[in-house]
């Protein structure tokens, strides 16, 4: 298993550590990719704030845009039986594809 940690903005996946742009919120592993949920400074509007990582500690993708608006991007991110679910500032919940980052909209997720 991958030794994965994170501190402040620094992640470490094996013996690699980097530094990302904002603070890491979760890391979660699905199929063999490390999903990143970056939290911007407030008033920080970075709308791709997942990211995801091979075990190499390679970035991968960023993810796309929940929705064409400065307000939305991604609060949470959970699994759900093998998938990956992104819970977007909009309410709407997003699977996320481990592989690509591509992203299909669930529809609304409450909250």
């Amino acid at each position: 298993m991958t030794r994965v940690d994170y501190n402040g903005r620094e992640l470490t996946i094996g013996e690699q550590s980097t530094m990302l742009r904002h603070e890491i919120d979760d890391v979660i592993e699905a199929e063999g990719t490390l999903l990143v949920l970056l939290y911007p400074e407030e008033g920080n509007r970075d709308r791709r704030n997942v990211l995801g990582f091979d075990k190499s500690g390679n970035k991968l993708w960023e993810s796309k845009i929940p929705e064409n608006s400065e307000k939305h991007m991604f609060g949470e991110l959970y699994k759900e039986g093998d998938d990956v679910i992104g819970w977007s500032w909009n309410h709407n919940e997003y699977k996320i594809d481990p592989t690509t980052g591509e992203l299909e909209n669930l529809g609304y997720g409450g909250k």
